[in-house]
C-alpha cells in the first residue's frame, strides 16, 4: 500500500494532485478546513467530502482530516491521525496556504497582525507539519515531499499586487518554504528522503476564477489537473532522475508530457 498526505485538498491544485495520485494507486489522506460542500467561508465550491468521493471513485481509500494552518493544535493532530490510521506516509504534498484579509494589500497598507498570520500559516505551519511527517518517514526508511512553490518566492513581481504582481507577505512565505527542499535533501537525502519544489505557474483555480484582481492569472492559467499529472509523473521517476532538492516546472514538464500545448 502506498500512501500520500495532500494538504489544502478541498479544491484547486491540492484536489487535483490528490485525485491524480489516487489514479496512480495511492491511498490519499486529504486536509482542508472545508469539510462539506457549500460550507466554504469564501463561498467557493469544493470540500474534503467531494475530493474524497473522487479518490474513492478511483478505487483508492480516502482519509479526510480537518487542518487549519492558523490553529497550531490541528497541525500535529492531523499528522497523528493519519499515522494512527495507516502504517505510514510515503508522500507529503505541502499545498495548503492561508488566504485572508489583507491578501492583496501593499506592504505599507497591510495590517501587521494579518502579515504575521500569513507568515505563520504559509511558512511556520508548513515546516512544523513537514518535520513531523519527515521524522516518521525517516523511521520507515524513506519518503518524498513535494512543496508547491511559486515564482513569487524566487523572483521580483512585474508590477504591484493587484496589477500583475503579488503581496510581499506571500512572496516572503513562499521564498522561505522554497528553501526547505535543498536543506532537507542535504540533511536527509542519505536517509531516503527526497524533497522537491513544484512550480505550477499560472493555474485557473476556483479562487483565481472568483477574483477580479486575479483576472490576469485566470486568463493565462492552466487547469489544476495539469499540476496533478506532473506531480504524479514526478513520483514515478526513479531516484536520481530528478535531482534531490531541485525545482520542477509544471509548464516545462507539462509540455514534454503533451498535457500543455
Amino acid at each position: 500500500m502506498r500512501t500520500a498526505l495532500v494538504t489544502g485538498a478541498s479544491r484547486g491544485i491540492g484536489r487535483a494532485i490528490a485525485v491524480a495520485l489516487a489514479g496512480d494507486g495511492y491511498d490519499v489522506a486529504i486536509t482542508a478546513r472545508t469539510v462539506t460542500e457549500g460550507s466554504s467561508v469564501e463561498g467557493l465550491p469544493g470540500s474534503l467530502e467531494s475530493t474524497a468521493a473522487e479518490i474513492e471513485a478511483a478505487g483508492r481509500r480516502a482519509l479526510p482530516v480537518v487542518l487549519d494552518l492558523l490553529d497550531r493544535a490541528t497541525i500535529a493532530a492531523a499528522v497523528d491521525t493519519v499515522l494512527a490510521a495507516w502504517p505510514g506516509i510515503d508522500v507529503l504534498v505541502n499545498n495548503a496556504i492561508y488566504v485572508g484579509p489583507g491578501n492583496d494589500d501593499r506592504f505599507l497598507d497591510v495590517d501587521p497582525a494579518m502579515l504575521e498570520r500569513r507568515i505563520f500559516a504559509n511558512l511556520t505551519a508548513q515546516l512544523l507539519l513537514s518535520q513531523r511527517v519527515i521524522r516518521s518517514m525517516v523511521d520507515r526508511g524513506g519518503g518524498t515531499v513535494i512543496n508547491i512553490t511559486s515564482g513569487a518566492g524566487v523572483s521580483d513581481p512585474p508590477a504591484p499586487v493587484g496589477q500583475g504582481g503579488w503581496a510581499l507577505g506571500y512572496g516572503c512565505a513562499k521564498g522561505g518554504l522554497h528553501r526547505m527542499a535543498g536543506v532537507v535533501a542535504v540533511e536527509l537525502g542519505d536517509r531516503g528522503i527526497r524533497c522537491y519544489n513544484l512550480e505550477p505557474g499560472f493555474v485557473a483555480t476556483e479562487r483565481v476564477m472568483s477574483r477580479a484582481s486575479l483576472a490576469f492569472v485566470a486568463a493565462r492559467g492552466k487547469a489544476p489537473s495539469v499540476v496533478g499529472e506532473v506531480a504524479a509523473w514526478m513520483l514515478r521517476q526513479p531516484d536520481g532522475v530528478i535531482p534531490n532538492g531541485s525545482m520542477v516546472s509544471v509548464d516545462t514538464v507539462g509540455r514534454e508530457l503533451g498535457v500543455i500545448a
